[in-house]
């Protein structure tokens, strides 16, 4: 099974051609919004797999999101087939995530370890309401 070495989220990404190197511009834990409920501008969500004790076998990754009130959102479900190297990046975009209540929601990546889900990462994501009282 492949293991997770790193799960964020930013609100961009480069890559460079030469290098495969990523840089991450301004991750992101919060979001404010003016009004409840919103959809949040889209972001990255980029990934660095271990792929030494997988053996180039397929493996299914999920996201979700999941509110502060326990409730999921599957956010997506891919499956990976890697190529023959040492380490893998999973790096896409998410459309805009629609939030209901202010607090603290959870990005989570998970994996399929047979027929079950293996959560591997929750990544904090505080929603604030902006305070419109201020003249």
């Amino acid at each position: 099974m492949p293991r997770l070495v790193y799960a964020l989220m930013s609100a961009d990404l480069l890559i460079d051609k030469d290098s495969s190197s990523t840089s991450f511009i301004r991750t992101v834990e919060h979001a404010v919004v003016p009004e409840l409920p919103a959809v949040l501008p889209p972001v990255y969500f980029a990934s660095l797999w271990d792929m030494e004790k997988n053996g180039g076998q397929p493996f299914t990754v999920s996201l979700n999101l999941t509110g502060p009130d326990g409730q999921d959102t599957l956010l997506g479900i891919q499956e990976i087939t890697p190529a023959e190297t040492a380490l893998h990046k999973m790096n896409f975009q998410l459309p805009g995530l629609k939030v209901e209540a202010e607090g603290k929601h959870h990005v989570s990546v998970s994996i399929k370890n047979g027929d079950n889900w293996e959560v591997l990462a929750r990544l904090p994501l505080f929603v604030f309401k902006a305070d419109n009282t201020q003249a």
